[in-house]
């Protein structure tokens, strides 16, 4: 018998110091929640708050009290397969949970809670457009709970949008592109760099040739890469857009990619992904970030706080300030509006001086 039909009531688990409850809920489903307390008198006093809640909603309509933790989870649950920004929605609902916590009473939640999660978030330095995306997660949540469920919680999120400061994404130089790399490829016997080495010189020659999101890159696999055409074949599941696109291959993004396929041809040839782990421990996996590394590697390269992103932002921008740039088949090969694309041509004084610079010829004094 399952383990889990066993644990009626009252339980304790191995990965919490708390007894947890499980009951019926309103919809018919097991509903499991820890109880919060290490006392089991006071565990089964409070299941059988919630069994009543239950069935005061039932029976006389009455709305139970709602949590914090719980509106999230169902939102999250009830989203996760129709949002293509379910993974990073849990990465803003873990900067929510950390402040408000899941034990946050739901119907008593108001203003001065947004104002105060908002006061402590711009303490951390977070900006404000960051902010407002955390609570727009949170006001989707609340609406989500209200629709689905039939529940009236308030939504003290609306009306609380914050002002954005338009900061210009940062753009590495080619100095600074040359530095990293140059980091990345250190061959230094530590548990950072070991295997790093193996893969992260590539991913920045991609990064800063190919226009894709570094999360492309670690989902990319082999059946999209076409070395005969020079083009790696995007599906739109592939995509934040969720438009399919082609990305075209230079000669530099190309030998990157055949230099991963050896890799991937001696360690595991049968695997799918073009980014995988030669970490004995993790062997033959697909990485799955790149943050950690890519930190260390900017550190060890000595410029200023760069993240992945970075190496889109700068391909993109170096593409549309080519000579003869065709910014409508950039913003194609990105995945952009040709309106997003064209907000790249904004970079760099010393770009502004080359280009008055043959102005002198026209004026003489």
């Amino acid at each position: 018998m399952d383990n889990r039909k066993q644990k009626i009531g009252i339980y304790k688990r191995d990965d919490s110091q708390f007894f947890w409850a499980t009951y019926i809920g309103t919809d018919g489903t097991r509903v499991r929640r820890s109880t919060g307390t290490t006392s089991k008198s006071e565990a089964k006093k409070l299941r059988a708050k919630w069994e009543a809640e239950v069935w005061s909603q039932d029976v006389k309509g009455v709305q139970p009290d709602q949590y914090f933790g719980r509106v999230m989870t169902l939102y999250l649950k009830g989203t996760a397969k129709v949002k293509r920004s379910s993974g990073t929605d849990l990465q803003r609902v873990k900067a929510l949970r950390e402040f408000f916590k899941d034990g946050l009473l739901m119907k008593a939640f108001s203003k001065p809670d947004v104002n105060n999660y908002i006061a402590d978030r711009q303490a951390k330095g977070i900006t404000n457009k960051s902010i407002n995306k955390e609570l727009s997660l949170l006001s989707s949540a609340i609406k989500f709970v209200n629709s689905e469920h039939d529940w009236s919680l308030p939504n003290p999120v609306q009306g609380k949008r914050l002002v954005e400061e338009e900061v210009e994404a940062r753009c590495l130089s080619v100095e600074e592109v040359n530095k990293l790399l140059a980091a990345s490829r250190v061959n230094l016997d530590d548990n950072q760099n070991k295997y790093t080495k193996d893969y992260l010189p590539d991913l920045i020659i991609l990064g800063v040739n190919t226009f894709m999101r570094s999360g492309e890159m670690l989902k990319l696999e082999w059946s999209r890469v076409d070395f005969a055409n020079d083009v790696i074949n995007l599906k739109a599941k592939d995509c934040k857009s969720g438009k399919a696109r082609k990305v075209p291959l230079n000669s530099t993004a190309k030998a990157a990619l055949v230099r991963l396929r050896k890799l991937c041809d001696l360690n595991f040839p049968d695997t799918p992904w073009v980014f995988t782990h030669t970490k004995p421990r993790y062997f033959g996996t697909r990485i799955k970030s790149i943050s950690n590394v890519f930190k260390i590697a900017v550190g060890r390269a000595g410029i200023a706080h760069a993240t992945p992103h970075c190496l889109r932002h700068t391909s993109i921008t170096e593409a549309v300030h080519a000579d003869s740039a065709n910014v409508v088949a950039i913003a194609s090969a990105a995945g952009h509006s040709l309106k997003t694309a064209e907000g790249y041509i904004h970079t760099a004084d010393a770009r502004l001086q080359k280009a008055v610079a043959g102005l002198e010829k026209i004026v003489t004094f």
